[in-house]
């Protein structure tokens, strides 16, 4: 794992569970484009993990710390701000439905998941998509098989 910290986090808040993953798409090409972007306090965004195409993993934001990743976000049982409760991982892909997802990314990635879950009680897996207010405003993931990405971990 290559630290890579971003100052774009807080406290969570008081007694606050973690037990969501937020998956995104970077819609930027490359890992450094990334680790410059979320690295800028002016941007004023980052998740926890970035993984990359090649399977490197890149952490920003430690996992006892609210990353700013989710933006306006409601959960499908209603919580809202969902960066309170949730980790979120950021894949390297340029979100555009055609960019695959290597497989060196998806095996980092159901990998990182279940260290996390080693260390938080994770219920939720969802998207950036699923989850961002209003309804429609992100897209990220597009082309990640959430099925798969449940089924690998045995969630449904």
């Amino acid at each position: 794992m290559i630290e890579a910290p971003s100052p774009n986090h807080d406290s969570r808040p008081d007694g606050c569970v973690v037990d969501t993953i937020v998956l995104h798409a970077t819609v930027l090409d490359s890992a450094d484009e990334v680790v410059a972007h979320f690295s800028n306090p002016g941007s004023r965004v980052a998740s926890h993990y970035t993984i990359d195409r090649d399977g490197t993993v890149y952490r920003h934001v430690q996992e006892e710390r609210r990353a700013w990743h989710a933006g306006q976000s409601r959960m499908p049982d209603g919580r809202e701000g969902v960066n309170d409760f949730s980790i979120g991982i950021e894949l390297v892909n340029r979100n555009d439905g055609l960019d695959p997802y290597p497989e060196t990314q998806l095996s980092a990635l159901i990998a990182l998941i279940r260290q996390i879950r080693s260390r938080h009680p994770i219920r939720y897996i969802v998207t950036h998509a699923e989850i961002a207010m209003p309804p429609g405003r992100k897209t990220d993931p597009q082309g990640l098989d959430m099925d798969q990405v449940r089924q690998e971990l045995d969630l449904r």
